[in-house]
């Protein structure tokens, strides 16, 4: 079995928000963050939101619509992956969601403004969904395994509802439980 390359963390809590914060050393050092930022549902269940993105020191805040290019590409999303079982060790009971923040309704019309693909109005934007894709690419390819210990819901835009993850359906976010 090949290692996978992944970068060391350090975890930071406060309040109901986890970060893992590690150091990408591609083509320039740039610091990042895993954030996990806990909320209530309508029906009262706690879920914790999988944010990623470049962390700002000074603000202590993280940019997830920052496309760094930063050439570790590969390294950088598996230590995204990795910080899943350290969160639902320190967090059980406790079910993760995530979504690209490419998924969101105003993406598409903010990306036409600036993008260099020129999608036209009639077709749908190239780069929406496109995160929450690598990490359902993911899931679809290694969900036997990964059945094991947790539990997948997709949600299906159509049905605006979540259903059971079924492998290589279109999902704009996923839920994740581990199992007991």
């Amino acid at each position: 079995m090949t290692e996978i390359a992944i970068y060391e963390t350090s975890l930071s809590i406060e309040n109901s928000i986890v970060q893992y914060l590690f150091e990408s050393t591609g083509e320039r050092k740039l610091i990042k963050a895993v954030q996990y930022s806990g909320f209530e549902t309508k029906q009262g269940q706690k879920i914790y939101n999988l944010g990623f993105g470049d962390y700002d020191s000074e603000t202590k805040s993280v940019s997830d619509r920052a496309n760094s290019n930063n050439g570790d590409m590969r390294n950088v999303f598996n230590t995204v992956l990795s910080t899943v079982p350290k969160f639902f060790k320190d967090n059980p009971g406790f079910p993760i969601y995530v979504q690209g923040s490419d998924s969101e309704e105003e993406f598409e019309e903010h990306c036409r403004n600036s993008c260099s693909k020129r999608c036209d109005t009639d077709t749908a934007c190239k780069n929406r969904n496109r995160r929450i894709r690598a990490y359902t690419y993911f899931v679809d390819k290694n969900f036997k395994e990964l059945s094991k210990e947790y539990i997948f819901f997709g949600f299906d835009e159509e049905a605006r509802t979540f259903v059971q993850y079924v492998p290589k359906n279109k999902y704009i976010a996923v839920l994740v439980y581990k199992k007991k």
